[in-house]
Parts: structure tokens; sequence; C-alpha cells
């Protein structure tokens, strides 16, 4: 079977919550792959432009960003 296989029987819930997994397990591991390049000027370009909205609690903002990640699935 394969991942796609796998991954294509899956309700949205599950395979949320298999990306939550393999993320958490990805991150364990940081020292072992390389970010790619782009991924050094978006940081750069953010520190030297922060946003000016307000901040908000590593929780809060984890939820608002699923909120409108949901927002955009229903938009399909």
């Amino acid at each position: 079977m394969t991942i796609e296989t796998l991954l294509s029987g899956l309700s949205t819930s599950e395979k949320l919550e298999a990306m939550d997994f393999l993320w958490r397990d990805l991150s364990k591991a940081g020292d072992s792959y390389e970010s790619p390049e782009w991924h050094g000027s978006v940081l750069a370009d953010r520190l030297a432009n922060p946003s000016t909205g307000a901040s908000l609690p590593l929780a809060d903002a984890i939820k608002d960003v699923k909120e409108r990640l949901n927002a955009r699935r229903t938009e399909r």
C-alpha cells in the first residue's frame, strides 16, 4: 500500500492528526535535514519587517491558523 493510498482513505480530521504527528516527528530530528534556501530569505524578510499586528499567545495563534485554513478549505 502506498502512502497516497493510505492517506486518501483517511477523514479530514485523521489527515490533520497524521500531519501533526509527522510535524512532531520531523521536529525531533531538526539537525538531520537542511531547510530550503528560500526559507532563510523569508525569515530574514520577516525579521526586517515585523508584523504591526498584535501578538497572540501561541495557543491562540495556532487556533487562528487552523481557523483560517479550515475557512479556505470550505471555500473550495
